[in-house]
């Protein structure tokens, strides 16, 4: 008598993701674009189990080459196989119900943990969690009266503090505590082990705080709109962005923030009203197709265009990422025409930021530079001044003044997102190059 019972089904939410991954893994469709079509799924779930996958694909195949998993059960589906045991030994650590794929790898369990703990494999430390304050209705002061009541201890560094002594502090963060980011107020950083639970929080559900990675916020920190100002955020959706801008203004001016898809444009409506944003007029349309007449008196400009895209962190990625230069010269193209459109169309314009989440040269350094050719009546500020000196990665050394001024946030050493900004500023009547 078989010890399986055949006819207990193996549970949806295991064949949808395993759907899933097969499908990524075959077709390398982007992951978040597959779970977002599946509409009975519980897209966190998917999300966790196909992230931790992700982070340690190379230790789950190879424990399920060396303990013989599916060399010994022929008839266990690959990918629904790579699902269970991740989430028995990267995941929840546990598998739900009685069906036969399950029970077949709950009794691999003890040899998947030998090989895995054989093979001296270690996963790779993740990055802290950032968590940003929504000063539009809650406070910095409101925030840490919060924490202190929940017992967070603060970390504090000395004002003098250099930016190798912030990255040190930061790496060692105990548990329980917690530190503000030196460069970017408002944002507060916890250890990596918390991301989770922020994730669920009820401040982050009533959007008192963000969940945006330091990196991101950097575009905002550095255009620096002041309060009162006329703003142009040309490519706004989810709306992050278009957030901490309203904030950095201390909600008073006029936010333009611009989306030509539908989706995307109600889902920037609804954060930024959730928000508090009162300043902020979402349109509807294609940023190329507006001027001055629609959007008047603008002073800053924020250009955040779409992009490769490989420089972000929490992106599920199973493939190996390779440089498809096709995809990037049509990219680049588009890029170009965003940036350019914003130097001349908008004749009051003062500042430009232009960033990316890539870490190409050709989306970065490259658009930067025929932007400059095209539009010789803007330069280059140094981001890395705008930091008061306290940043160590700039753009390429090849590309001369433009490589020095621009910034880059690298994840393994800045313990961000990959992140590319410049800062462009209008040229005033006898302005030289620095």
């Amino acid at each position: 008598m078989s010890k399986f019972n055949h006819s207990v089904k193996v549970p949806t939410q295991y064949k949808v993701t395993a759907k899933i991954l097969k499908a990524a893994l075959e077709k390398q469709k982007s992951i978040k674009s597959l779970i977002f079509e599946e509409k009975h799924a519980r897209v966190r779930s998917l999300h966790a189990v196909l992230n931790h996958y992700s982070e340690n694909r190379g230790a789950v195949d190879n424990a399920i080459a060396e303990t013989g998993l599916l060399k010994d059960n022929p008839n266990l589906d690959i990918c629904l196989a790579k699902v269970l045991v991740t989430e028995l030994i990267f995941g929840r650590k546990s598998l739900n119900g009685d069906s036969k794929p399950v029970q077949t790898v709950r009794s691999y369990e003890e040899k998947l943990h030998q090989v895995i703990g054989g093979s001296g494999y270690k996963k790779k430390e993740l990055n802290p969690r950032y968590v940003r304050i929504n000063t539009n209705i809650f406070s910095l002061a409101e925030a840490l009266e919060y924490l202190a009541g929940e017992e967070w201890r603060r970390k504090e560094l000395p004002a003098d503090a250099s930016y190798p002594d912030f990255l040190v502090a930061v790496k060692a963060l105990e548990e329980d505590e917690f530190m503000t980011d030196l460069h970017v107020e408002g944002v507060l950083i916890f250890h990596s082990k918390w991301a989770h639970y922020w994730a669920s929080h009820d401040l982050v559900r009533s959007r008192k705080l963000i969940l945006q990675n330091k990196a991101t916020c950097l575009a905002a920190e550095l255009l620096a709109p002041p309060t009162g100002a006329t703003v142009l955020d040309m490519c706004a959706a989810p709306g992050m962005k278009t957030l901490h801008l309203c904030n950095v203004m201390q909600n008073k001016g006029r936010i333009y923030a611009v989306e030509q898809s539908t989706e995307r444009y109600r889902a920037l409506c609804n954060i930024t009203e959730e928000a508090g944003c009162e300043i902020v007029s979402p349109i509807l349309g294609d940023a190329l197709h507006l001027d001055a007449q629609r959007c008047p008196d603008v002073e800053y400009i924020l250009v955040d265009p779409s992009c490769s895209g490989n420089g972000m962190q929490n992106r599920l990625s199973l493939c190996d990422e390779e440089k498809d230069d096709h995809r990037l010269y049509k990219l680049a193209g588009l890029q170009i025409k965003i940036l350019s459109h914003a130097m001349y169309a908008f004749p009051n314009v003062k500042r430009i930021a232009y960033c990316t989440c890539s870490l190409w040269k050709e989306e970065n350094e490259q658009v930067v530079q025929r932007c400059l050719q095209m539009n010789p009546s803007f330069k280059l500020l140094s981001c890395k001044k705008a930091l008061r000196n306290k940043w160590q990665n700039v753009g390429d050394k090849e590309y001369a003044k433009i490589g020095k001024n621009c910034l880059y946030c690298l994840p393994d050493s800045d313990l961000t997102d990959g992140i590319f900004v410049a800062l462009f500023e209008k040229r005033k009547e006898g302005d030289t190059d620095n």
